[in-house]
């Protein structure tokens, strides 16, 4: 009987390689390592308007060793494909999406542990790079020449593994334990475009306010910043300030109604009237580090078949002429567009406020990409020509779902189409994107509610909505 030799480690190996590179029918153009994935205007040419690849390739390279290339795959085809893989709803796990967009094959085994390699230092550094103002933004965003932006929190759910249920900690009330525990994260968003300007993401239990002071340097130069009642006390509102006169900007931010001021300095012919208040120390609540005077504008906002909603605001417009109390109210409306905005983050972008990933440091990885690819969707949606000034109502979601197979058909076609047919194909998608415009949005007109009161608010039983118009009353300043 004739024996066959045992095969050696060599051979084995050159096996392998042949295995690997042998070329099948279909199969996309495998890319070598560290080389750009061409596609030709597709996904990875946006992300490489904001970032240049020898750039990507070297992020944090020699500060941290951890994450280094190893074999097939570069640091920074890893983290293309790490965005990629978030940005898109194709089917498919990250090494399917791998093949698609390079056509190198690895296992999901190998693809997580280069994850979990990689530090989070190097995202929040990809975040600062890459997220920036658009250039072409619609007029509707800004308002008497200041761009509006907007700082608020978001948290996902963490999955329930054994890692995130060994570092994370969950949330508890008096009804008990969390299912789930969070991953919290602010953003800096730049309001009507749904554009993010900056964030910081907190998978080790900081908090939204610590996280949202972190984004105060990141605020773009002409801008209105406004913000909800956590931020509307005088702590954030100094620090803010600081910023926002280096950068020629102001804010508007909702203040809740037991807040104290330290005295009332003048009465304004709107109604509204400056103030000024005090920032506390975090440290010791009894002292105060710093006063600052700002312009109060308390009003009524009513709807037929609703309860009365009283709004009090603090800004730092303090010409009435310049910026009348009525203006502000409305305007101070707009600031619901970053709830849209988280809504396409976790319904849109993700499948629910519930993340894929296994650990807390890949599912801030996770977060970071989804961010990362609404900012370079929400730059092509600023490009669209509808024909008017109508660029803020064409639909985000629409948008992202006519780009997604454009970007399918680039990534299949990079070896097969011309130049001249896929600069015909970008223009057709894009000219389909273009109309499709949203009706103008109503104002919001469902309750707050909750379906288990824990506080003092009405238990929500039906939904329902009203089309009534809102009926402001701008109430007069009061000596105190």
């Amino acid at each position: 009987m004739q024996k066959h030799p045992r095969p050696t480690n060599r051979s084995i190996k050159r096996q392998q390689r042949r295995r690997t590179e042998a070329p099948r029918l279909g199969a996309p153009t495998r890319v070598g390592f560290g080389q750009v994935p061409q596609d030709c205007g597709g996904f990875v040419s946006l992300l490489l308007k904001r970032i240049g690849w020898k750039d990507l390739e070297g992020l944090q390279a020699r500060k941290h060793k951890a994450g280094r290339p190893a074999h097939d795959l570069s640091r920074g085809q890893l983290l293309v494909a790490i965005v990629f893989h978030y940005t898109v709803t194709w089917t498919g796990t990250l090494a399917e999406h791998l093949f698609l967009l390079m056509g190198l094959q690895m296992s999901d085994g190998t693809l997580s542990e280069r994850r979990q390699a990689l530090p989070l230092v190097v995202f929040d550094e990809l975040l600062r790079r890459v997220l920036c103002p658009l250039n072409l933004p619609s007029a509707q965003a800004f308002y008497r020449g200041w761009r509006l932006v907007a700082i608020d929190g978001v948290s996902f759910s963490l999955s329930n593994t054994e890692a995130v249920n060994r570092q994370c900690r969950k949330g508890a009330n008096q009804k008990g334990k969390a299912a789930f525990a969070k991953l919290q994260s602010a953003v800096l968003v730049e309001l009507l475009m749904h554009n993010p300007l900056a964030a910081a993401l907190g998978w080790n239990g900081q908090s939204e306010w610590k996280l949202a002071q972190s984004l105060l340097e990141h605020l773009p130069s002409d801008c209105l910043l406004l913000a909800d009642r956590l931020y509307g006390c005088g702590a954030f509102l100094v620090a803010a300030w600081e910023r926002l006169k280096q950068r020629n900007g102001h804010f508007l931010v909702r203040v809740k109604q037991g807040l104290k001021i330290v005295r009332q300095i003048k009465a304004l012919k709107d109604g509204s009237r400056i103030v000024e208040i005090k920032a506390l120390d975090p440290q010791d609540h009894h002292k105060v580090t710093a006063t600052l005077q700002v312009r109060e504008i308390q009003a009524t906002i009513q709807r037929k078949g609703h309860r009365t909603v009283h709004l009090r605001l603090w800004t730092s417009l303090l010409d009435c002429d310049q910026a009348p109390a009525r203006e502000l109210i409305e305007l101070y409306t707009t600031r619901w567009e970053q709830e849209l905005y988280f809504r396409e983050l976790k319904s849109q972008l993700g499948l629910n406020d519930l993340l894929q990933s296994q650990t807390p440091q890949t599912a801030a990885q996770e977060v970071a990409a989804m961010i990362i690819g609404s900012s370079l969707i929400a730059q092509e949606r600023s490009q669209l020509k509808p024909g008017e000034e109508l660029s803020h109502r064409i639909s985000f979601i629409k948008v992202w779902e006519t780009l997604e197979p454009l970007w399918l058909t680039l990534l299949l076609g990079a070896d097969i189409l011309t130049e001249k047919q896929k600069q015909q194909l970008c223009e057709r998608f894009y000219g389909i994107a273009a109309r499709r415009l949203m009706p103008k949005k109503r104002t919001r007109s469902c309750p707050r509610a909750m379906r288990q009161p824990i506080q003092r608010w009405p238990r929500k039983k039906h939904q329902k909505s009203s089309t009534e118009p809102l009926t402001i009353s701008v109430l007069e300043a009061a000596d105190e």
